[in-house]
């Protein structure tokens, strides 16, 4: 008996897919619908906390932005990356 390791496609449609299973699919559109409905929402739950909440989301966004390519680039390929940490440094600053 021998057991496979791996993912094994059976045509370049499945493999050339950027979602691969059901469950990518579905928290896609569950981030997709979020990020329609969220700046609706953002104003009174801003009210409610008294903070500007649709501020805070797009810098946590930006901050997102910049670990997953930092995250991309060390994890992925190895290198170690100085600009990434310059290139914040520099927005930051301005």
């Amino acid at each position: 008996m021998s057991t496979k390791c791996g993912v094994f496609h059976q045509s370049y449609k499945s493999e050339m897919s950027i979602f691969q299973t059901w469950f990518a699919r579905g928290w896609m559109v569950l981030l997709f619908a979020w990020m329609l409905v969220f700046p609706f929402v953002a104003k009174p739950i801003g009210k409610a906390l008294g903070t500007n909440v649709l501020y805070l989301a797009n810098l946590i966004g930006i901050y997102i932005i910049g670990a997953q390519g930092l995250n991309l680039l060390t994890g992925y390929t190895g290198q170690i990356s100085l600009g990434h940490g310059a290139f914040m440094g520099v927005g930051a600053y301005a």
